[in-house]
């Protein structure tokens, strides 16, 4: 399955160690498109439905959206590299305006 720079699709965090997101849960894929047809891993931010208002840039909120039925944080302190074989399903998409804000975010966090 190909997928893409900002899909939002349905991830198996597990195993998860400390303080780490587990379990099955949407993530946005932030690795270049290039990049996701030839490494075997994607970057990509976890959501939760755990929202917490005004935290950027460590989280933004996302409505619903497609098949994203609950409003979700993009954790974006919480970015990881994972194996494409944990991918499940693509759900939903962020926008431009949205891949803006996380993008200035990271780069705000890693100063």
């Amino acid at each position: 399955m190909e997928y893409s720079k900002n899909d939002i699709c349905l991830i198996d965090f597990n195993p998860a160690k400390g303080g780490e997101i587990g379990k099955l849960r949407p993530a946005i894929i932030i690795s270049g498109d290039e990049d996701n047809r030839i490494l075997s891993t994607v970057i990509v931010i976890p959501l939760s439905t755990t929202i917490e208002a005004d935290a950027l840039p460590y989280r933004l909120t996302l409505p619903i959206r497609e098949k994203l039925d609950k409003v979700s944080d993009a954790c974006i302190n919480e970015i990881r590299a994972l194996s494409k074989i944990r991918i499940k399903e693509k759900i939903a998409s962020i926008t431009l305006e949205e891949e803006q804000i996380i993008r200035k975010s990271l780069c705000q966090l890693i100063g």
